[in-house]
Order: C-alpha cells, then structure tokens, then sequence
C-alpha cells in the first residue's frame, strides 16, 4: 500500500482562484474552457482539501444551472478509508463559461449513479481496455503500447511481474496502481498509477521509480506492424511530443495508436527488437523526483469510421494533447 501511496502527489490540479468554505454550506464552482474547440467528457477534480467541510460525514453532491444532477464519484487516492477527490464530466463549448452548485449531504441521501466505464478489472483485461472499452493492444505478453522496460547501462530490461490493485472505479473514471519489484536491475520498485477517464480513447500513465539506480531510463513505445511501416512523430511548440501509428489489423480493419509525452520527460525516439518484436519507442527520463507521466491513445475505425484514415486519427491526437496541455480552469466561490 505504501508504494502507491508515493505516487498520489504526481495528480495536478488547475484552480484559478479559490474561496474556502467556513461552514458546510453550498458553494458555486465556476468552470472555463480555454480552448477555442467543444470539450466532451472533459475530467475534472477537485481535492477534498480545497473544500475545507468541517463535518466529514457529509458527502458533496453536484447540480447544473437547470438544477440536474451531475454524474460524479469520491475516490480515495491514498486507501486509507477517506475519499480525497471528487470527480466529475462536463461538456463544453469553445471557451465556455460554466458553473455549478455543490452541496453537501449524509450518506443515506448520496446519489447512485449507474456506471459510465465499460471496461473489465483484472491484470490480463487491464492491458486490453481504455476508457471507451476498446481493446488497444494485440500482445499482452509484449512492451505493447504504453508497457514500459527499463533501460539501464547501455541495455534494455523488462520490468518486474505487476501486482495490481483497484485504487477507485466508478461512473467518472477508474484508477489502478501497478507495483512491480525491478530483481534484473536493482532491490528497487516502480509503482504506476493509471487513470481512466469515461467517455475518453486513452488513459494517463502515472510512473515513480524507487529506489532504483542512478540515471535509468525508461522504455515505451507501439509496436511496428509489417503493414505499417513508419510512425508519425509530432513535436508540438506548447511543451509535448506524440508518437503516433494507424494501422490494418489482421487486413479488416484500422487502428490509431498514440503516447503524448511532456517535452520534460522525453529525450529521444527510435527503433529496436524486443522480445521477439519489432518496436517504435520513446525513451523517457524521470525528473528530480524520479517521476514520469504520458498518456496513452487508441482509437479503432470499427469505433468511428473516421479513424480509418490516419489524417483524422493525428488530428485527434492533435487536439488531445491540446486538451491535456489546457485543462479545464476552476474557481470555487462561496
């Protein structure tokens, strides 16, 4: 439990300004697209902190303007029997200004709210699913997209056997920890968190090295298909790169496949066997604090006819990583 508990401070939060409560009473939190483009299912959080509720046995509940109720769920990141963030969707027209309510109610009165996440837990199924449910890899026992080798004195290693734990599930988003001992490098560890957003094509990789040698790498990347033959690579001048493949699976249909990167992680990209594959990567190195984060993307065109072309799959991912790179703003005012 303590491993993933190292990982929980890697989440971020955008607040433009923020009014503490006094007293358990409503509050309005305002909401602002900065993009110039319609935002579907865009995630937001808020930390239980920022709302300062003197009486813990409440539970936050969100309505909109026209007082509907919004879908949201409490996840308690750290496990230690409190929730710590409440997330929830919204959508958004370009630069969109939004607000709702929150107020606070007992248990016995908090709202059920029917599941938005169609996908399957388990270790085997985790490698399979995004939050749409779709299934974005073809190898499991492959680096596959997204996986992660180490890459330590000139040699690349896979990482440990994963041990998985179900951090949160709900209608908003679900969250695994992977904990995995490094025995071919080090004594050391890797702990990932991932989160899954509904609604979304993709899923955030969290990732913390302990304890782990001085100067390791990381690996990651999507393996190459005979009918594809090239990447395409996008370095983008807000602070991210993106790999990105479109491929004909088994000659039926197409797939795009993407890993965004912040430029603060990634050093190079190439092309190497591995495993008995063949694999486009990106090398990634941890900051000071021994921590990397990117976000992984599949999209199949049996999903949305669109994604049969490769033109409309990178401008997908174009607008992603604007998206990740502009987060929606939030204020809470009293």
């Amino acid at each position: 439990m303590r491993t993933f508990m190292l990982i929980v401070s890697m989440t971020t939060f955008i607040f433009t300004g923020c009014h503490q409560q006094k007293k358990s009473e409503s509050l309005v939190i305002e909401m602002t697209n900065p993009t110039d483009r319609y935002r579907n299912n865009a995630g937001i959080v808020i930390e239980r902190s920022q709302l300062n509720n003197p009486d813990s046995t409440l539970l936050p509940v969100l309505y909109d303007n026209n007082g509907k109720l919004i879908v949201s769920q409490l996840d308690d990141i750290d496990q230690d029997g409190q929730w710590d963030e409440l997330a929830f969707i919204c959508n958004f027209a370009p630069n969109e200004n939004r607000t709702a309510t929150l107020t606070w109610v007992t248990s016995e009165k908090y709202p059920t709210f029917k599941d938005s996440i169609q996908t399957s837990a388990g270790k085997e199924s985790f490698k399979q699913f995004t939050a749409s449910g779709d299934s974005i890899l073809q190898e499991a026992d492959s680096i596959g997209l997204g996986e992660i080798a180490v890459y330590s004195n000139k040699a690349t290693y896979p990482i440990g056997k994963p041990n998985y734990l179900l951090i949160s599930e709900g209608p908003v988003r679900r969250i695994y920890g992977i904990d995995r001992k490094e025995s071919k490098v080090s004594a050391g560890r890797i702990a990932e968190m991932v989160t899954i957003w509904a609604g979304h094509k993709g899923y955030e990789k969290e990732i913390a090295l302990i304890n782990m040698p001085p100067n390791t790498l990381l690996l990651t990347g999507i393996k190459d298909n005979v009918l594809n033959q090239d990447t395409t690579f996008r370095a983008y001048e807000y602070g991210y790169v993106a790999l990105m493949a479109h491929t004909l699976e088994k000659k039926s249909y197409y797939t795009g496949m993407a890993i965004i990167i912040p430029d603060e992680y990634y050093t190079r990209r190439g092309y190497t066997a591995y495993k008995g594959l063949n694999l486009w990567y990106a090398e990634l190195k941890p900051n000071a604090e021994n921590k990397v984060t990117f976000y992984v993307y599949g999209a199949k065109e049996k999903d949305n006819e669109g994604f049969r072309s490769a033109d409309y799959f990178e401008e997908f991912i174009d607008y992603e990583t604007l998206y990740i790179d502009n987060p929606i703003e939030i204020n809470l005012v009293n």
